[in-house]
């Protein structure tokens, strides 16, 4: 699982050595609004303690005043640098299958950047795609640091916020229907200096990450999770009931299990209050 955090370090280098496009803090909160008004597809169900928090069920309310993390419309890998936030996209997997864009290598040096949309969704033009198949160990995801300057990796504090909201739908419709939505935390990521990246304490390894579902669908749909939502114990450590701490978050990730064949568009991510 440390291939994650090397991929992560990997594209903020290239970045921050190839002299990144400096942002521009775009308020576009109307992409939130979707294309064409409110989605039809939405928050399927309760999710609790490591449940789903996915569409597909009803309507959902998306969060009028949401500050975006990244719209994807200014086409790099940088995050949206505003309110304290500065970090890059990049992918990670077990090394096992077929990823695309793949991890950041000096073998396969390509950045994850945003596409363009065939169809726009609304006023966006761009969004993050991934896709890929035969993991066979623990499987492969990607995601954003939340405050890595100089390719560093560094706590966040969210504690302003009550939760992540985002856009995302299917690229196949015959790609893995859920996706994992992971937080790492001062607990759970390496960068925390809390965690056992050995391996060997069982009770409290690294990659222990803050964790829910969401179900992917064949058209947009928003997805809305609060923090209370996600739950660590996924990677052999005791479930625990403690919250997750808002004042040292480092990374929003997305992930798929080994043996799942994966498509996804994930746009407009952003927190709320």
């Amino acid at each position: 699982m440390a291939t994650r955090r090397a991929a992560w370090m990997c594209a903020a280098w290239m970045l921050t050595a190839g002299g990144c496009t400096t942002l521009v803090g775009l308020d576009d909160s109307y992409h939130l609004e979707g294309a064409g008004g409110e989605a039809g597809a939405g928050a399927g169900g309760e999710a609790g303690a490591g449940g789903d928090a996915g569409t597909g069920g009803g309507e959902v309310d998306v969060p009028t005043d949401v500050e975006l993390i990244d719209d994807m419309e200014d086409g790099d890998s940088a995050i949206d640098e505003a309110g304290g936030r500065v970090g890059y996209w990049y992918s990670f997997n077990d090394g096992t299958g077929t990823q695309t864009p793949p991890v950041y290598s000096e073998e396969n040096p390509v950045g994850f950047i945003p596409e363009t949309l065939a169809e726009p969704r609304g006023e966006s033009t761009m969004a993050m795609h991934t896709f890929g198949s035969g993991f066979t160990e623990w499987g492969a995801g990607f995601g954003f640091a939340l405050n890595g300057p100089d390719g560093g990796r560094l706590a966040y504090d969210a504690s302003a916020y009550s939760g992540i909201v985002f856009w995302a739908k299917l690229g196949d419709a015959g790609a893995a229907t859920t996706m994992k939505v992971n937080i790492t935390d001062k607990t759970s990521d390496p960068a925390g200096g809390i965690c056992d990246e050995s391996g060997e304490d069982v009770a409290n390894p690294c990659f222990d990450d803050w964790s829910t579902t969401t179900h992917l669908g064949a058209e947009w749909a928003p997805v809305v999770i609060p923090f209370e939502e996600f739950a660590r114990g996924g990677e052999g450590a005791e479930p625990t009931a403690e919250p997750i701490d808002l004042t040292g978050l480092f990374a929003i990730e997305f992930g798929f299990t080994q043996g799942e064949d994966f498509d996804v568009y994930i746009d407009d991510v952003g927190f709320y209050p």
